[in-house]
């Protein structure tokens, strides 16, 4: 006669076990698991029906002291799939939790307000990594920029503070400032050849004194006591010609 059961049957599973009927998921786990690859057992210790309560808590591994980001309630809320733990969803309205890691960006959103200070951070970063292009949402100064030049001149968190380097062709700036651009364009002078962040360099607005290009002394002491001002007889910069007292000269 076959020997009756008396006590509850102890088995030893392996992590090699889990694949015979949970194949999908670790398929999951091999390909986007990062540090959960291969630690079934140590997260789930029991199996249904005689351990109801596989799902472990997230902060049992995940307990950094001190840091923010694991003080979080809600893992879930953007790790939707422990398996595929780097895989992160968000949703359009969440800002704090980004906040617990990102903390210098929201640092230049609030020392430069701009229309960027006012929105959340995953309506730009749709996914955690994302660096979406600004035409997404703003149109270009002009039909030659490509999504990388709006980098050129703006960082994303702090927009309206326009600084850019020697690599930016007049075009791009004429793209807003047309007038200005349009007059340099006519200039018969030798500005005419001279890009704008020549002049205008390293800050948006920035305007230099002509002594930068044209040295200290560019004239005799007697014409200097006379003209303080070199747009008394120069006018704008961009274009030279432009005062009552030049064209007279040149008329005589």
């Amino acid at each position: 006669m076959p020997q009756e059961n008396t006590g509850p049957v102890h088995a030893t599973v392996e992590a090699s076990d889990c694949m015979k009927c949970h194949e999908d998921v670790v398929f999951t786990l091999a390909h986007k698991g990062k540090a959960h690859k291969e630690i079934c057992l140590e997260c789930h210790r029991g199996h249904p029906p005689a351990d109801m309560q596989i799902i472990p808590e997230c902060n049992s591994c995940h307990d950094e002291a001190g840091q923010k980001h694991f003080a979080l309630d809600n893992c879930m809320g953007c790790h939707v799939n422990p398996h595929t733990p780097l895989v992160i969803k968000l949703t359009r309205n969440i800002t704090t939790p980004c906040l617990t890691c990102h903390t210098g960006q929201f640092e230049q959103l609030q020392e430069k307000l701009s229309i960027h200070s006012k929105l959340a951070c995953t309506a730009c970063h749709n996914y955690h990594g994302q660096i979406q292009p600004c035409q997404n949402c703003h149109l270009p100064h002009s039909d030659t920029m490509d999504s990388n030049s709006c980098k050129k001149c703006h960082m994303a968190h702090q927009p309206l503070v326009v600084a850019y380097g020697e690599d930016i062709v007049s075009e791009d700036c004429g793209s807003c400032h047309t007038e200005v651009y349009g007059v340099m364009s006519e200039n018969k002078t030798k500005h005419r050849g001279v890009t704008c962040v020549s002049c205008h360099y390293e800050t948006h607005g920035m305007i230099p004194a002509c002594q930068k290009c044209h040295g200290q002394w560019p004239h005799p002491t007697e014409i200097l006591n006379k003209f303080t001002n070199c747009r008394e007889c120069h006018g704008m910069a961009h274009d030279l010609m432009a005062t009552d007292y030049i064209t007279n000269v040149f008329r005589k």
